[in-house]
């Protein structure tokens, strides 16, 4: 729990700082094969569930104070034009809901079918787990804020999928589409340069709520990370998964002897598409009943880019807010 609420209350700060409406201007072990592998996090203990239950026993207020002052509704943004929106970064925005009537609630049948669309999640704050060095030699892994080097084209918007109560009578939500990945890179205090793929790509996010979506409610899951770049992708030797030479110029017989050095070298030669775990908590603070669109805030952790198995990933915590609109299904969709 108390992670989870320096977690919020850095939101707050982080929102505190928006800019004004349109201003200008883990090392886990990795198989090595040339084949699609998954590494996990739930070996180093990271436990979504517990996160959730951190979340639910936070109050409504706390929530609240992480809403940004120069938040946009949906009708903001529908009422700005092109010109307007050109420039500002306003369009990797997610919008809010404006409403904070904490009895506002989407109630939902269990006999009918929904669907979760305009799904929004917008980063606030990016960290990546480090070893810091403390007093008298001791050595503790923690996550440290870091700068973003990506332009704003780093949300996730458009994210669209099922909402059901499953046989448990769990409320249900399944990405199924959108533009749910997004390729970014964050620098370390060091200097160090940290490229990730930012996604919910399959992301399967249950709640214990009994009756719809309202203030308060929590969802939490897991999801797929895909590789950071493609099997086509050619390293500046020319090397490649698919394509490409097997070897760099002058390393054609590098497993000759066994000497030291030659494990990063075979790391370097046999690429691996890689794909990867993450998990995700998300909490409901404002909900409009009328429109059935709702907004808070997430956190997430999933792990870096591995340069196609020749790195060892590190941890990405990520911190922001959200936004989603609840639709009836009505048998178009192909899911």
């Amino acid at each position: 729990m108390q992670r989870l609420t320096l977690v919020l209350a850095s939101l707050a700060i982080a929102s505190a700082f928006q800019a004004p409406l349109l201003r200008s201007g883990l090392a886990p072990k990795v198989s090595q094969r040339a084949s699609a592998c998954k590494v996990s996090m739930h070996a180093e203990g990271f436990n979504f569930q517990k996160a959730a239950s951190s979340l639910a026993a936070l109050p409504l207020a706390f929530f609240l104070v992480s809403q940004s002052a120069d938040a946009l509704t949906t009708q903001d943004i529908r009422d700005l034009t092109y010109g307007q929106i050109k420039g500002t970064g306003i369009a990797n925005r997610c919008p809010e809901v404006a409403t904070a009537d904490k009895a506002q609630e989407i109630t939902l049948d269990k006999g009918s079918k929904y669907k979760i669309v305009d799904l929004c999640l917008e980063p606030k704050s990016f960290q990546i787990e480090e070893e810091i060095q403390k007093r008298k030699g001791e050595v503790r892994k923690e996550f440290v804020d870091t700068k973003l080097m990506t332009r704003a084209t780093y949300s996730l918007t458009g994210v669209e999928g099922p909402l059901f109560f499953d046989k448990d009578g769990q409320l249900t939500f399944l990405e199924k589409g959108g533009i749910d990945y997004a390729p970014a890179t964050v620098q370390l205090p060091g200097g160090e340069r940290v490229p990730f793929m930012f996604t919910i790509k399959q992301l399967e996010a249950k709640s214990t709520s009994p009756t719809g979506i309202a203030p308060g409610t929590e969802f939490g899951g897991t999801f797929t990370v895909p590789s950071y770049r493609s099997g086509l992708f050619l390293d500046p030797k020319g090397r490649g998964g698919t394509t490409g030479y097997d070897n760099a110029g002058a390393l054609v017989a590098l497993e000759a002897d066994g000497a030291e050095g030659q494990e990063e070298l075979f790391k370097e030669t046999n690429k691996v598409y890689q794909v990867t775990d993450g998990s995700i908590e998300f909490a409901v603070n404002k909900v409009d009943g009328a429109s059935g669109e709702f907004s808070g805030v997430f956190v997430s952790e999933q792990l870096s880019d591995t340069d196609m198995g020749s790195k060892a990933p590190k941890k990405v915590l990520l911190k922001g807010i959200l936004f989603g609109r609840v639709a009836t299904a009505d048998g178009t969709e192909d899911y």
